[in-house]
């Protein structure tokens, strides 16, 4: 209910206003004075305010300067029955919403009161907008184009209710995902809940689920409302649902197609309002071949599926992502600025981080705390990362040196072409040459860059690779 304030010395005219517009469903409340009104703004009490330019010895213009100095986004209405082109003309210059007359119209006064609220309504819309690209803001960096397609199909999704599956390795930036689609969805002035569905045995998930009645088992001596009903309005984030026992999975169902739970131990059926989002590092095909997850669940919560790339998917994405964690790290400890020394950079993009994003912020802050100079150096890191020899971890020799070569000849060239990443410039010099080698037989050239057939027709589009194109 919005909240007006009325601000006139003549206490029978304010509490007209206050039935009138009462019974037309706004919560009011009345100052006769100046330094009353002031108390209640500040207590940020209203969102409106109804002033009357009149206010007994004092001037409800003063009171507008005042209001505005110290909340000037705040809809202020002025009412006068002695209306003057000076007193309207100064007014809005103030910054008052707008300039009625007396007697008063109220259906017109209505419109403009519910104009104001609106306006009101959208600044505090951007105002939470700001607050989520703050808070979201050092996450979300990246500047791949594989990055930048998903978060616009997030985007996209994310005002629609329909249960979204992210599928990804570990490490990648699932929840991250998760974060962003439910700040970006109508439910993002309800809560986001999370549960770690690995993270339980299957006594405690169901009961961290569903909840409990008093009773349902030894020690429940009061009712548990579990994480379902506590996500009522809002969005559920079930992560690593691929390691969910069957017996829930087919509770989870239920719940998804009845929108409704009961509690352990309840009889009563419970209504649910929940924007479901769940996420696995497996391959839910495999898992549902092998009896490990049910099709039917699948199917309920595949209604759109997003895919987190790999962070060796994205190499462009690594200094951007090292760097940010250097200074991150380096912030917190209150430790001079640092840098990366080239060769250590070019050993960060060598390598093929099976842990991804999480693995990439725990190697900086090793060789954070490990190095002693300025520069980050190649022997601060961890040995698996520092010893190229790792061919189980590292990128092939022979890759990198192809790299390495085709860095050089042409690269003024590719750099406009593809970008001023140099990794990017070699990286489609590569692609190109194999295709070639192979002629432009995909599953060949796949298998020779160690890299799967999707991936490889993405960089192929990427590029602007034409098949048949002959190397420069």
């Amino acid at each position: 209910m919005p909240k007006l304030l009325i601000v006139d010395d003549n206490r029978k005219v304010a509490k007209s206003l206050e039935s009138i517009l009462g019974i037309a469903g706004y919560e009011c409340r009345y100052a006769a004075t100046s330094s009353e009104a002031l108390l209640l703004v500040k207590e940020d009490w209203p969102d409106v305010v109804l002033l009357d330019i009149m206010l007994g010895s004092e001037n409800g213009i003063d009171c507008l300067r005042k209001i505005k100095e110290e909340h000037i986004n705040l809809p202020v209405i002025m009412i006068t029955g002695y209306a003057t082109i000076e007193n309207a003309v100064l007014s809005m210059k103030l910054g008052a919403f707008d300039f009625i007359q007396k007697p008063l119209n109220f259906d017109h006064l209505k419109q403009i009161i519910n104009n104001a609220v609106r306006l009101k309504q959208l600044q505090n819309e951007n105002k939470s907008l700001h607050a989520r690209l703050s808070e979201l803001g050092p996450k979300l960096l990246f500047r791949s184009v594989v990055m930048k397609e998903l978060f616009i199909q997030a985007q996209r999704i994310a005002s629609t209710d329909l249960p979204v599956f992210i599928k990804g390795e570990t490490g990648t930036g699932k929840e991250l995902l998760a974060d962003f689609i439910h700040s970006e969805s109508l439910r993002r002035g309800r809560q986001l809940n999370k549960i770690n569905c690995a993270a339980f045995p299957e006594s405690l998930l169901d009961n961290e689920l569903f909840g409990h009645e008093r009773g349902a088992f030894t020690g429940a001596t009061g009712i548990f409302r579990g994480i379902f009903e506590r996500s009522d309005g809002g969005t559920l984030f079930l992560d690593e649902i691929g390691d969910m026992p069957m017996t829930i999975q087919a509770k989870i169902l239920r719940v998804l197609q009845n929108s409704e739970i009961r509690r352990l131990g309840g009889s009563e059926t419970i209504k649910l309002n929940v924007r479901f989002i769940a996420a696995t590092n497996k391959n839910p095909e495999i898992l549902i071949r092998e009896g490990l997850f049910r099709e039917d669940l699948f199917f309920r919560l595949n209604a759109i599926t997003l895919c987190m790339p790999p962070l060796r998917d994205r190499l462009e994405d690594i200094p951007l992502l090292a760097e940010h964690f250097l200074n991150e790290f380096s912030a917190t400890t209150n430790w001079r600025q640092r840098e990366f020394a080239p060769e250590t950079m070019q050993a960060l993009m060598s390598y093929y981080w099976p842990g991804n994003v999480r693995e990439l912020k725990n190697v900086v802050m090793y060789a954070c705390a490990i190095g002693q100079g300025h520069e980050i150096k190649l022997s601060d890191l961890p040995p698996a990362i520092n010893n190229n020899h790792n061919s189980t971890l590292l990128r092939g020799a022979k890759e990198i040196s192809i790299l390495d070569q085709l860095i050089i000849p042409r690269s003024q060239e590719y750099t406009s072409k593809y970008g001023s990443d140099p990794r990017s410039v070699a990286e489609a010099e590569i692609i190109k040459s194999v295709l070639v080698q192979c002629g432009f037989n995909k599953k060949k050239s796949a298998e020779i860059l160690k890299m799967s057939r999707n991936t490889l027709y993405r960089k192929i589009s990427q590029y602007g690779i034409l098949d048949g194109e002959q190397s420069q």
